[in-house]
């Protein structure tokens, strides 16, 4: 039967119309794929020569223990951000004589041969060897290796529950983002060492392997949370039932503010009412807290290149985000918004206009941030007009070429759909480009002339918008027809 089952999944991936159609975003993948294992691999080498050179006199593998925990409070981060979840045609199988235990237990195998179970062996294999089995022997090291697997598979299909029940709630993410930065300031002020608990449970393992079997209680409670959970919606009603937001917002006051208005408020039930951007969207709120990260070092000095990084990610990530994707969001309907009774100049405007609304709020909010060192502020102003003046031109620039339809419905976690050439090639001067010309300005005009010359090309930018907007609405009206045929041939 799973045999069976293997097939069906085979021939609904290579007989779908976009098998073979991303070859680019296939390659991207594989080179991404390679580049973490090559990572890991070095990492898994280079962690005992750090141990043995921070903590001399320390048992090296009870060290490696307790950061354990910071590992799989990221690998379950990242894994809720990039794994996506295990899927296949549910409809035509339930009609069929297969029983819905079955089919469970076979989506829940299936969900085991993903690349982030495989990715964490690359750093564990070479440390089990050359820092655990160098200190203990054979039989304690193989039961502290298994430990640390069932806790890859538990964190495995925890992420797979928390993003079915996450996709199920729509307040469930906000659920999560708290519960995580719950546990991580009581960890982080001492109020509970969560780092130290966690590191002392394999440290146990190594004194008398028998406590290996604690490691099995969270793999089955979750594997459990999973399997009950697809019983419980593996029917016919249920898997054919659309997700709707509870309650329908209503923007329809921004129909106030003129033609501008209508059109933005076009774009927020856009974000707001379908997953794939309000997904994007809520994702860009976590690099607000990405200042905590790399502006936590105050008091040893942060590079300026710092602020340049975190003022370009947090303010101008909701823009890039979404501006990646443009004008394809509206590909759904985009040849009946090309027969109304409206300008392409105002369709441009109003996702400009929203667009610098949303990074000033996101600046505004990244002030605080100067407690920590004053010259965020100059850094992160002078960012906000690059991204104003520059930034988002280039995202008009690139939007014209773009090619395909986006499906709205799907998660943007792990979502290459609707990737191509255009979309891959943005991200490098969006993000690249402010740094590299600061890092190159930086040594003709000093760190003032390098942060002056970025904040002066920004309003250079602005001042030229009204001509720019000329330029791009003629360009947009001439591509017009051409993205119509691609948004309905892809």
């Amino acid at each position: 039967m799973n045999h069976s089952l293997n097939s069906i999944a085979w021939k609904e991936v290579t007989r779908s119309s976009a098998f073979g159609k991303s070859v680019a975003t296939t390659i991207m993948l594989g080179f991404l794929a390679l580049y973490f294992a090559i990572n890991f691999l070095a990492l898994g080498f280079l962690i005992p020569k750090i141990i043995a050179e921070n903590f001399p006199d320390a048992n090296p593998v009870q060290i490696f223990n307790s950061y354990l925990l910071v590992y799989f409070a990221f690998d379950l981060l990242f894994r809720q951000v990039m794994q996506s979840l295990p899927t296949i045609s549910l409809k035509p199988l339930l009609i069929l004589n297969i029983r819905r235990n079955r089919i469970a237990r076979y989506l829940l195998l299936r969900s085991l041969f993903h690349f982030f179970n495989f990715l964490p062996y690359f750093l564990l294999v070479p440390i089990t060897f050359s820092l655990v089995a160098a200190n203990y022997t054979a039989a304690v090291t193989f039961a502290w290796f298994v430990g640390i697997v069932l806790m890859i598979f538990a964190s495995h299909f925890l992420t797979i529950w928390l993003k079915w029940w996450m996709n199920k709630r729509g307040y469930g993410f906000y659920i999560f983002l708290c519960v995580f930065l719950s546990l991580y300031g009581l960890n982080y002020f001492r109020i509970i060492e969560l780092t130290g608990l966690f590191g002392s449970y394999f440290d146990l393992i190594l004194a008398n392997p028998m406590w290996l079997v604690v490691a099995v209680i969270p793999l089955i409670g979750t594997i459990l949370l999973n399997y009950k959970y697809l019983l419980s919606n593996l029917y016919l009603n249920l898997v054919e039932k659309k997700q709707k937001d509870s309650t329908i917002r209503d923007f329809s006051w921004m129909s106030r503010l003129g033609e501008y208005g209508k059109f933005i408020s076009l774009e927020v039930r856009m974000i707001w009412r379908n997953k794939r951007p309000r997904t994007s969207f809520l994702m860009t709120i976590l690099f607000l807290f990405y200042g905590l990260l790399i502006y936590k070092d105050s008091g040893n000095g942060i590079p300026d290149f710092m602020f340049i990084l975190g003022g370009l990610l947090m303010i101008s990530m909701f823009s890039i985000s979404l501006g990646q994707f443009f004008p394809a969001w509206h590909s759904n309907y985009f040849a009946m918004l090309m027969t109304q009774n409206f300008k392409m100049k105002q369709f441009l405007q109003s996702f400009y206009y929203m667009n610098v609304a949303f990074s000033f709020v996101y600046y505004l909010l990244t002030l605080p941030y100067m407690l920590i060192d004053t010259r965020i502020g100059y850094y992160h102003s002078a960012m906000l007009l690059y991204h104003i003046g520059v930034n988002m031109n280039l995202i008009f620039l690139f939007g014209k070429n773009s090619k395909r339809a986006l499906d709205l419905s799907s998660s943007s976690m792990f979502n290459y759909q609707g990737m191509g050439a255009a979309q891959w090639l943005i991200t490098f001067p969006l993000l690249l480009g402010p740094m590299l010309i600061y890092l190159l300005s930086k040594q003709v005009l000093g760190a003032h002339g390098a942060l002056l010359l970025l904040g002066g090309l920004g309003l250079v930018g602005i001042m030229l918008q009204p001509q720019l907007f000329k330029y791009f609405t003629k360009a947009y009206l001439q591509q017009k027809h051409r993205l119509i045929k691609d948004y309905k041939n892809s």
